[in-house]
């Protein structure tokens, strides 16, 4: 072994499970984490005049939550997240006359979240961590053991819940973080109802502050090895760091932004009964949005990404990317309600519309990543050793990943259009019948247009060996772009019982096809389900090839809600009368429950060797498919031990981009049922004491995660000893909670 790699192995608890070869074996642990939450709310009603009256509200939720993040290691380390947030708002409602009615309202809410790390050694916490070796701390001017050690990732050595394929130590890389968000809303709503015509018309303001300090690489990055071999010689694949040069004598990255937006928006809506049996509804809405500014001027951009190498300064009042609508801001919609029997108990309905997608702070947020502030860097083998002395940030011009924006943004948007048949049978319960469809354009996704240029060989895309990247001076970008389209189908039907005789239930079946080619609308939403992660587009050069199931394409999903009020005690069917032992111990009582049953999440096939070419670090390397294999080779009777079968894909030859399509494999669905129980008291007139009992996943059902999806872990096609298995949980077990409620 090597001796730097002592500091590493100290971290690495004994295995605890079964051993399985090349020096691998399990090790489990039962992370457990408390969470603490105060939650209040104020609200005022007052009718001021005839005409006039004033709404107010206020909320404020305060929470803490401590985890073992790093519970494969035996040393304390622990995750703190301290969150919470304040909804403030006021509405003046004022009566014109019986048809013209005016709501204005001002809204205010802050969200104040932070995620840090401590390493503490019996109880106390040590901003320079005592018992660590040195040698953790990578980066210069970065505190050792303040926040983290550096992230260690062993691919194809074991798996954990949020990377499948690779054994990790370390911290969540999403933090350190503080996020202090601001929204000043205003808005003002017209009612006016005339004869035929039910007019909604007004208009909207926001504008939003957010003030973040988003560490992710930071302190201390992180450390990939290939194999096991690789790891006790201490020959790493690839380091990546996030490091800066503004701050003298240090390599900590400037990661603080002020971020400031705003947005406007006006609409109006007519609710035309051109007949008794016939309501047309016509609207058409306005709505802009300004491009960030960072308050500090702390921002940079990439005049031109195929030839510069030096990022521009931008200014405080300098606009961070260009905004282009295509429809000029507007958005129509158009939709009608037609009853055709008699009877008035059928009701066919449909509509139409375009909904903007406006890009917002989950989109851009973290192009901080751009010199001299910050810069992602990564190093790869065979130069590379740990723990690797990182030269002046300036110096390293050719291993530079910045995450980009283009100059330029088309506004996202979709397409929805509906229709559905509705029918009352009886006096409670409704049958209808739905059909869904949404397109989605110009959604964002991240790839890297500083790919190698391809050629066509074979019928295939292929990278030559002699390719280079289009600017050398940087090595990938992670380039966040509206390129993705998505297409959305579902068949919906619902049936609906209304309460009657203490019996209401909601049952509801979608069966759905949702396409896209990688993203989505933004790097926050599919992205972070785990093991469903496929917003890195695999080959920008061609497109066409990532048209496959989205991160959130559910086939089958089933709901069935439901509440009955037992029999029992006062002003029920059985005991209307009963005083004593009945009323108190059997009356008031009533059950509700959800069950919900649904297909798997689509997940990528992956691999650790780069057979393509492909340079960005973000890159979903995939393999070929076998002639004659599965594409989704779920085994009928599989086990978490053994979820699929790898003999199914292959090796592509060198420069090659995989012909496994994205998405293809499907995880384990989920069976969910939660139940609670609750029961009236009435202590005096006007008071009422309910107590409940909650039980989430009440039969205690394992809903298993994703299955480690790196099917071969080197360029010899030797298989990861981990592929096909399942070592996670996709949602909790068995939890229970009881609460009491006075109403007086």
């Amino acid at each position: 072994m090597d001796p730097n790699i002592v500091p590493l192995m100290n971290l690495v608890p004994l295995p605890t499970g079964q051993y399985r070869n090349a020096g691998v074996a399990d090790y489990s642990a039962v992370p457990r984490w408390k969470a603490d939450e105060n939650y209040g709310i104020v609200r005022m009603d007052q009718q001021i005049s005839e005409k006039d009256s004033i709404f107010g509200r206020f909320t404020k939720d305060q929470s803490s939550r401590t985890d073992q993040y790093l519970y494969l290691t035996p040393q304390p380390f622990r995750g703190f997240q301290v969150g919470g947030y304040v909804l403030a708002t006021v509405s003046e409602t004022h009566v014109f006359n019986p048809s013209v009615l005016n709501t204005f309202r001002v809204g205010f809410t802050r969200r104040n979240d932070h995620l840090f790390y401590s390493y503490t050694q019996g109880g106390d916490q040590f901003p320079n961590a005592p018992g660590l070796d040195p040698r953790l701390s990578p980066v210069k001017g970065v505190p050792l053991g303040l926040y983290s050690v550096p992230g260690v990732n062993l691919s194809g050595i074991g798996t954990q819940p949020a990377s499948q394929g690779g054994t990790a130590i370390g911290p969540n890389l999403s933090g350190p973080a503080v996020f202090v968000d601001n929204t000043f809303d205003y808005d003002d709503s017209v009612m006016i109802n005339k004869g035929r015509h039910s007019i909604a018309l007004g208009g909207n303001f926001k504008r939003y502050q957010m003030n973040h300090l988003n560490e992710p690489w930071v302190y201390g990055g992180t450390f990939t090895w290939d194999s096991i071999e690789n790891f006790l010689t201490n020959n790493p694949r690839n380091t990546t760091q996030l490091l800066g040069s503004t701050t003298p004598g240090s390599q900590k990255a400037d990661v603080y932004r002020g971020w400031r937006q705003s947005y406007g928006a006006v609409y109006i809506q007519d609710d035309f009964k051109a007949r008794s049996n016939l309501t047309v509804n016509l609207g058409l809405r306005w709505e802009g949005i300004r491009s960030p500014r960072e308050v500090n001027g702390k921002l940079a951009v990439l005049k031109d990404i195929y030839r510069d190498k030096n990022f521009v300064l931008l200014s405080k009042n300098d606009p961070f990317f260009g905004i282009n609508d295509g429809f000029k801001g507007f958005s129509p919609r158009v939709g009608f309600a037609w009853t055709p029997l008699p009877d008035q108990k059928t009701v066919l309905r449909s509509g139409f519309g375009i909904f903007k997608e406006m890009p917002l702070a989950y989109i851009w947020q973290l192009a901080l990543e751009a010199p001299p502030y910050s810069k992602r860097y990564t190093v790869n083998r065979p130069q590379l050793k740990f723990p690797f002395p990182f030269a002046d940030p300036d110096s390293l011009t050719s291993t530079g990943e910045p995450l980009m924006l283009p100059l330029q943004v088309t506004t996202p948007y979709t397409l929805q259009w509906t229709l559905s048949l509705e029918r009352q049978i009886g006096q409670t319960l409704v049958v209808k019948a739905n059909y869904v469809g949404t397109r989605g354009v110009n959604l964002f996704a991240i790839y890297n247009p500083n790919q190698k240029p391809t050629i066509i060989r074979d019928g295939r895309q292929f990278t030559p060996p002699n390719a280079q990247v289009p600017n050398p001076n940087y090595t990938s970008f992670r380039y966040v772009a509206p390129i993705s389209n998505q297409i959305y189908n579902a068949l919906q039907l619902v049936v609906e019982r209304r309460s009657r005789a203490g019996l209401a239930f909601n049952a509801s079946y979608t069966w759905a096809r949702n396409i896209d080619n990688g993203g989505g609308a933004g790097i926050k939403g599919a992205e972070q389900i785990a093991g469903a992660a496929s917003f890195a587009v695999y080959n920008g050069k061609d497109l066409s090839s990532e048209r496959g199931l989205s991160s959130l394409h559910v086939k089958h999903n089933f709901i069935l809600g439901y509440s009955y009020e037992l029999p029992f005690g006062p002003g029920r069917h059985w005991g209307n009368q009963s005083t004593g032992p009945v009323k108190y111990v059997l009356g008031g009582w009533a059950i509700n429950g959800t069950n919900t049953i649904r297909s798997g999440l689509p997940i990528n096939i992956q691999m650790t060797p780069r057979q393509s070419g492909c340079v960005a670090q973000s890159c979903p390397e995939r393999p070929d498919l076998r002639p004659g294999g599965n594409n989704n080779p779920v085994l009928d009777h599989w086990t978490p031990e053994r979820y699929f079968d790898p003999s199914n894909f292959v090796l592509q030859p060198t420069g090659y981009f995989g012909n496994v399509g994205r998405n293809t494999l499907m995880r384990p669905g989920q069976v969910n049922v939660n139940l609670s129980f609750t029961k009236e008291n009435r202590l005096a007139e006007g008071k009422n004491l309910e107590f409940r009992a909650e039980l989430f996943n009440f039969p205690n059902h394992p809903n298993f995660g994703a299955p480690a999806n790196s099917v071969f872990r080197d360029a010899d096609g030797n298989l990861d000893p981990n592929v096909g298995r399942i070592t996670s949980t996709a949602t909790p077990m068995r939890q229970i909670q009881f609460g009491l409620k006075l109403v007086f």
